[in-house]
């Protein structure tokens, strides 16, 4: 009896230190920022750790010094899939499949599109008339603009010849303008995020962002002529005689307006509306900021949130039956790639216990090609004492087969197809992307170091 006790014990010994050693070793991944390729970029967290500090003993890292951990990481090998190029081009030939417009008329393209929103998704595994909706959100004539009251930004709900509803984000910063905000959410929405979140969601087979395009639009003709009294009564002229609004919003005022240049003509995002009949639940996210300064949330200071999260909801369990919480794991990886660190809800569609967690509202992305916010990959390497990095099989396939496109070139590509408004990115911002799908996979590699990718793999 003794000696069986012993063994228990020795056991969950053994547990604990595997649970630490998977803790520091991906402690060590987010200061270095991987391997030496990567380390000329800042990295982002909460608290910031210079390179060239310790890591303090007695402190939640064991005491392990910073060089021990480096000469753990430059052991650790790099697991391949064989995953080869013939996959990828079939992924892409779907796509772009997809996104051929057919030459359906109008009344057909939006009868159709109403069918599309499932419990798990909001476009169909495949979708022929993709590229007709896309061109149809480019071209149809707005015959009236009005207040969505939604969200705290600047937006106009739009309705298409044909009865559609579209939101219009509009533009507010130049590609390169960099935003230099203290936070991961500072500043105001990018329209081209959006469009950009919208290919990604294709490429990483996550349809769960509804479609969005760019388009000029001209202010006075396509807006103000459609707009109701109290969208209307925000519009005027400034100094340059630039056609300017500012909208009805909680952010909203004068000294925040946008303004059109030559032509009173505007970038917008258009983003499709759900059908009517499709109702949102909005939940607040476990990994929510407390956006007050020097607060930090409890999962940015409790390396054992995830494990004690899974342990008070049932809802963040994993088995075939529970879906939250590898769709917010996926919502993660989603979020980094773009550094999107606003996702402060989350939304599924109402009334279904199959539900996913959907990608809406991708504005707050692109802010800082040379900064990558690692903490916003938080459900994915926290989840460490009971499951040490969960991600869905299909997934990392996904992305281990995306790493060879490179990512980057794969959404320039599919964009500059379908953009009116010309490239979405900058280089920078498309270099970032690989850069950031780089550190995603090295982070599933070490964890699968520490165990099994039979233990991090989920197969549903």
């Amino acid at each position: 009896m003794l000696s069986r006790t012993f063994r228990v014990s020795v056991g969950l010994v053994t547990a604990l230190a595997v649970a630490v050693l998977c803790n520091i070793y991906l402690v060590f991944l987010l200061w270095t920022g991987g391997q030496s390729g990567y380390s000329h970029y800042e990295l982002i967290t909460r608290p910031v750790i210079s390179q060239k500090e310790e890591v303090p003993i007695n402190s939640t890292n064991s005491g392990l010094n910073l060089s021990y951990l480096k000469a753990m990481f430059n052991s650790s090998t790099k697991h391949i899939h064989n995953l080869g190029s013939r996959s990828l081009t079939s992924v892409m030939n779907k796509l772009q499949r997809e996104l051929k417009s057919r030459g359906e008329k109008a009344a057909d393209i939006i009868s159709r599109s109403a069918r599309w929103v499932s419990p798990s998704s909001l476009l169909p595994s495949f979708t022929p008339q993709l590229g007709d909706m896309i061109k149809y959100l480019q071209t149809a004539p707005i015959i009236r603009a009005s207040i969505p009251h939604v969200g705290t930004q600047l937006k106009v709900m739009l309705t298409l010849k044909g009865g559609q509803k579209a939101l219009l984000k509009p533009q507010w910063y130049d590609r390169e303008y960099r935003i230099d905000g203290p936070d991961v959410y500072s500043g105001a929405d990018r329209h081209n995020g959006e469009i950009v979140g919208f290919y990604l969601s294709l490429l990483l087979d996550l349809r769960r962002t509804p479609v969005a395009v760019g388009r000029m639009i001209n202010l006075t003709s396509d807006i103000l002529a459609n707009a109701d009294s109290d969208l209307a009564a925000t519009f005027f002229r400034n100094n340059q005689s630039h056609a300017c609004f500012y909208g009805v919003c909680r952010y909203c005022k004068p000294e925040l307006s946008v303004c059109a240049g030559g032509g009173d003509l505007i970038e917008a995002a258009i983003i499709l509306w759900l059908p009517n009949s499709v109702k949102l639940k909005s939940n607040r996210s476990p990994w929510q900021r407390t956006y007050k300064k020097n607060v930090r949330a409890q999962w940015e200071t409790d390396d054992k949130f995830c494990t004690n999260l899974q342990k008070q909801n049932r809802i963040f369990g994993i088995d075939p039956t529970k879906r939250r919480l590898l769709d917010l794991i996926d919502a993660a990886v989603f979020d980094f790639l773009i550094s999107n660190g606003d996702r402060h809800h989350y939304e599924i569609i109402d009334g279904s216990s199959e539900a996913a967690v959907l990608l809406l509202d991708n504005g707050k992305s692109f802010g800082r090609p040379d900064l990558d916010y690692i903490d916003i990959l938080a459900p994915l390497y926290q989840c460490m004492l009971l499951d040490c990095c969960v991600i869905r099989k299909s997934t990392y396939n996904r992305l281990e087969m995306l790493e060879s496109g490179p990512l980057g070139a794969l959404i320039e590509k599919l964009t500059l197809k379908d953009s009116l408004i010309g490239p979405l990115l900058t280089n920078e911002h498309v270099q970032a992307i690989n850069r950031r799908l780089g550190k995603i996979i090295q982070t599933i590699e070490l964890c699968a170091k520490m165990k099994s990718w039979d233990d991090i793999l989920v197969p549903y």
